[in-house]
């Protein structure tokens, strides 16, 4: 069970909104929209429907909500404070990182053991630096990231930006699915692509969710950065942009886990 997707329907339905979900959880509303949409479609179920101008929860809708309602305002809280003040090295950080590059590098390596890892957006994954529910966080950027003074950034290493999807690259893309992270960089290459960047934009909150997308619609494509084709197995084509994207890894100043981070840090590195 995805509880990512439960988290975002929680919120849905405790405002009966999908805007206002979707600022509270500082993703795009298509982004909630879609995984509302998925978690429908895995349980072949109706959980919102259309109320006039407004969204109403369906009787499974409100079953859902009642029973998951404790669990995302008490026990949720209630783990993160453990987790907060755990010996364990919380990492929170992007797909690529998160998903592929840290069990690759750190597999079979004692430090593997003593670190809880959590996906998510880069901007999300900061936030909860600032808020102290991580201790490290492993992001990238196309721009020299400048966090605040009490944070130490670290770069591991660039990577080329690639356009992928599973279509044809040259005719057959009909829009552009991207994280809110590479957002900008539709922009930057509009000179060399522009039979692609004049296509139509929609932004989501992760590049999982993008992937996801582009997985189920052969018309689309999106931005990533080269080392995900390493491991999706020529799955998709993809153009390469000669944009650079760097990786940081970003942590608190004068953290008590300073000695693990730099152990982390060396070997991503």
């Amino acid at each position: 069970m995805n509880t990512h997707q439960l988290e975002i329907f929680f919120y849905v339905a405790k405002y009966l909104s999908v805007s206002k979900a979707a600022n509270h959880l500082r993703i795009s509303q298509p982004a909630v929209s879609s995984q509302v949409k998925k978690l429908e479609n895995i349980y072949h179920i109706k959980l919102i429907e259309k109320n006039g101008r407004g969204i109403r929860l369906t009787y499974t809708g409100e079953q859902l909500y009642e029973r998951i309602h404790q669990f995302f305002t008490t026990t949720i809280v209630d783990v993160e404070s453990l987790l907060k003040n755990s010996n364990y090295l919380k990492i929170s950080g992007n797909y690529l990182m998160t998903q592929f590059i840290v069990p690759e590098i750190l597999g079979g390596k004692d430090v593997l053991d003593k670190i809880i890892v959590k996906s998510m957006s880069s901007f999300s994954a900061m936030d909860e630096l600032k808020k102290e529910y991580c201790d490290l966080v492993l992001i990238s950027s196309s721009e020299v990231v400048m966090p605040p003074l009490e944070f130490i950034v670290t770069e591991l290493f660039d990577d080329e930006i690639v356009f992928i999807s599973k279509g044809d690259l040259k005719n057959g893309i009909s829009s552009i699915i991207v994280s809110e992270s590479k957002r900008e960089i539709r922009s930057l290459v509009k000179n060399k692509m522009e039979h692609i960047t004049e296509l139509p934009l929609t932004i989501v909150e992760t590049t999982q969710d993008a992937i996801a997308n582009i997985r189920i619609n052969n018309d689309c494509g999106t931005f990533v950065s080269a080392r995900f084709l390493k491991y999706f197995n020529e799955e998709f084509h993809y153009i390469s942009t000669g944009i650079k994207s760097k990786f940081y890894a970003v942590y608190r100043e004068n953290t008590p886990k300073n000695v693990i981070i730099q152990k982390v840090i060396s070997e991503l590195k």
